[in-house]
């Protein structure tokens, strides 16, 4: 209380020398500035503690980005994104480190930090895939892991490929909300397809863990990929590829200035390096 008083002190001195001593043309923007801390400082003060705690979880919650997730994938990071505080999104990663299941949205009320508040935001979010037992089952803790355990594997086994895959052929694997699939669907779009099942981990914000988890369930036909005809694609569209962008497009451009080219121009050329151009071949078309 001291403390807070003596600093509204200061800061009316401090106005009184800018506006009268210090310079006589001081902007009033100064003054204002002053004045709005000075009152902040008052209102901290007059908060009782409650409803600075409160203030303070509420200023979280209205900075949270709302997202579909599941809560048996998602990563800590999105969690604080969704209005957890670091603290408690940490203890939620290590319940479910320990072996801790969600089987329904109800379930999230029983983690470390959750209120009743943010749990009625994020409740419309929660999309649990692959569990068929969502409205009997609850929250599990390491103790009861086994019985669950058991089910999970005798679940059937889902297998497609990955280029003629839709939505909902992608939701039906576990930890595959809407949310992934519009960037895998979007990514798959912008290559003109997936030469290899690990091209899955290059889809934005994509946790390993959940790739580890799926890629058994993924199979690749590279000769369904749409590539790019090299000698008549325009600029505009060649440099929205993922792999070859703008110094790329460039850089083929100003090797195909006048003539047609080949893919031995392009090894022989500086446009790419090795690694690259291993990505980059197999969504060129030399031929006409």
């Amino acid at each position: 209380m001291l403390l807070l008083i003596s600093l509204i002190f200061v800061l009316a001195i401090t106005k009184y020398i800018v506006v009268y001593h210090y310079n006589p043309t001081t902007e009033k923007v100064v003054v204002v500035e002053l004045d709005e801390v000075a009152a902040k400082l008052a209102m901290q003060n007059m908060l009782s503690p409650e409803k600075k705690s409160f203030a303070t979880k509420t200023d979280s919650i209205k900075t949270s980005v709302l997202f579909y997730f599941d809560p048996n994938t998602i990563a800590e990071e999105q969690a604080v994104q969704l209005g957890f505080s670091e603290r408690s999104a940490h203890t939620f990663m290590n319940d479910r480190n320990k072996g801790a299941k969600f089987y329904k949205a109800d379930d999230l009320k029983k983690l470390y930090g959750m209120t009743d508040r943010l749990f009625e935001r994020l409740k419309p979010f929660v999309l649990i895939e692959n569990n068929h037992d969502k409205n009997n089952s609850s929250f599990s803790t390491p103790l009861e892991m086994t019985n669950h355990s058991s089910k999970q594997k005798q679940q059937e086994k889902i297998s497609f490929e990955i280029n003629s895959a839709d939505s909902l052929q992608w939701m039906k694997l576990k930890g595959i909300g809407p949310g992934y699939t519009r960037r895998i669907l979007k990514y798959k779009s912008l290559l003109g397809g997936f030469t290899n099942v690990e091209q899955i981990k290059e889809v934005y914000n994509f946790p390993d863990s959940l790739y580890n988890s799926i890629k058994n369930n993924l199979t690749v036909n590279p000769t369904l990929i749409q590539k790019l005809k090299v000698n008549s694609v325009d600029f505009k569209t060649m440099v929205h590829h993922p792999y070859i962008k703008y110094e790329g497009t460039k850089c083929i451009f100003a090797l195909k200035r006048g003539k047609k080219i080949k893919a031995e121009d392009l090894n022989n050329s500086s446009c790419f390096s090795r690694e690259q151009l291993q990505k980059v071949l197999p969504y060129l078309d030399f031929e006409e």
